[in-house]
């Protein structure tokens, strides 16, 4: 095997691993924010916000809208602002349309107002990482997932690139 395939091998390994111990990590802060400290909070602002996405080298973007929120609490009678909404979907409270008025269809439709109490989940000794949805979401698994996804790529690259040369070896005897 050459050098630069060894090299590859033990970057895109490390990478794996990384992201699997992130992913763990992840796992388990979104488990452990359920039982945060929970103060009332206030919904101050929300909005819709547009993303753009495009595939390949292609200059066709596709724009989606997600539903965002900001909101206001108190820890120790200081007053803090945060837009985190869970762990795993970051601020993003619906996302995925493709039409701004769907977006705004729901948004209209949910619990999310503006001055609406809220409860928010703090975490303990640091008052600024918070979330209002606690817990574990589809999006907590996505670094465990990919870590291990390229874990397993990457062992199974390495056994291809090795099966030839044992099989030579066979066949020469």
């Amino acid at each position: 095997m050459s050098t630069a395939a060894k090299w590859s091998f033990g970057v895109f390994m490390a990478l794996g691993l990384f992201l699997l111990s992130f992913g763990a990590y992840f796992i388990y802060e979104a488990v452990a924010s359920t039982s945060w400290n929970q103060v009332e909070g206030k919904i101050t602002n929300t909005r819709i916000a547009m993303r753009s996405t495009r595939s390949g080298n292609s200059t066709n973007y596709r724009y989606q809208y997600d539903v965002t929120m900001t909101y206001e609490y108190q820890v120790n009678g200081i007053k803090y602002q945060n837009s985190r909404f869970s762990l795993g979907s970051g601020s993003t409270i619906e996302g995925g349309f493709n039409e701004k008025q769907q977006a705004r269809d729901w948004l209209k439709n949910s619990e999310y107002k503006i001055g609406k109490a809220i409860t928010v989940y703090v975490k303990p000794g640091q008052p600024e990482e918070t979330v209002i949805s606690s817990g574990l979401n589809w999006g907590t698994f996505v670094p465990m997932i990919l870590g291990s996804l390229m874990i397993g790529l990457v062992l199974l690259w390495k056994k291809l690139v090795k099966l030839p040369q044992k099989q030579n070896q066979v066949s020469s005897l």
